[in-house]
């Protein structure tokens, strides 16, 4: 289905070619996707000027019935900040809002990275020290069992790569998830959990 790619002038099709897109203009894309979870889109033209202005994001695919919960579904989607690629942001700012959580609640923490030469490392703790959560997903794929076992709470992405964690809070307080890069946070949320009702 390469004809719905985005690609001006490309196509698996015979005889149907993408077209441009003009400014201010737009391109409908009809997928059939093969399985629920957790994507991107990119630019493919002048990579490093339209990811550095943000022409990227995530694609959240859904089991039929299911429903998108934004207060525990969370997308983080790690990229560049302008054409040098020396700045990066998380979802186009340098600091999320701050989240509420409860002790014993489950959220899906979705992280996808499109910085072309970057390799953020996604950390999630309380009092400075790692907390645990559990593999779901690596790019769009579901983890067999065996890969699905929680552990620290870090993960580091390279270009292109996407990873679903689920976090389970066990005690109320401070929480902070942040972005590093180069040893140096780029990105920071501050999480307060509080005791289940």
């Amino acid at each position: 289905e390469s004809y719905w790619d985005g690609v001006a002038g490309w196509s698996g099709a015979d005889g149907v070619r993408a077209p441009v897109i003009a400014p201010g203009d737009s391109f409908i894309a009809r997928l059939t996707l093969p399985r629920a979870g957790t994507f991107m889109y990119h630019t493919h033209l002048n990579d490093n000027l339209q990811l550095g202005s943000g022409l990227y994001g995530a694609i959240v695919v859904l089991e039929p019935g299911e429903r998108f919960d934004p207060a525990h579904d969370h997308v983080y989607v790690a990229g560049w900040n302008g054409t040098s690629g020396r700045d990066l942001l998380v979802n186009g700012d340098s600091a999320g809002p701050t989240l509420r959580l409860r002790v014993g609640e489950r959220h899906r923490l979705r992280f996808v990275s499109i910085g072309l030469a970057n390799r953020p490392l996604f950390v999630l703790t309380r009092d400075s020290l790692p907390v645990r959560w559990r593999p779901l997903a690596k790019d769009g794929q579901d983890l067999p069992p065996s890969r699905a076992v929680p552990g620290p709470a870090r993960v580091a992405l390279a270009a292109g790569e996407i990873a679903d964690m689920e976090f389970v809070p066990e005690q109320r307080g401070q929480y902070q998830l942040a972005a590093v890069w180069l040893g140096v946070p780029f990105w920071r949320q501050r999480i307060i959990v509080v005791p289940a009702p």
